[in-house]
């Protein structure tokens, strides 16, 4: 991995948690439940988009698959709830459905390829 590579996959993985943060609150705000489902599509394709789908993608990738923009997401929210006080106990729940989640997308991604 050159530099480069280097620098743009830090700044793949740093623009989803940003942008959830500073986006997704605002919408379930003011929307409701439905503002949720709206920020999901609104900012998880277009950054999966940019970070994966382009011809020169921001995140480099090896050979093998990474769930990059999934464990970018849960560190940077976790750093974040932490640096503003909340403790490591207030996001178990989310570290759990986190490793479930990834658990189940590999179980199912192995029984389908």
């Amino acid at each position: 991995m050159t530099v480069f590579q280097f620098l743009t996959t830090l700044l793949g993985g740093f623009l989803l948690p940003f942008t959830i943060l500073m986006i997704w609150g605002k919408m379930v705000d003011r929307f409701g439940a439905k503002g949720g489902f709206l920020a999901a599509f609104i900012i998880i394709g277009p950054i999966w988009f940019i970070n994966h789908g382009m011809t020169s993608p921001l995140i480099h990738q090896g050979s093998s698959v990474f769930v990059d923009m999934g464990y970018a997401t849960a560190i940077g929210l976790l750093a974040y709830g932490l640096f503003r006080g909340l403790g490591l106990k207030v996001h178990l729940h989310n570290l759990a459905a986190m490793l479930l989640g990834g658990c189940l997308a590999g179980i199912v991604m192995h029984i389908l390829f």
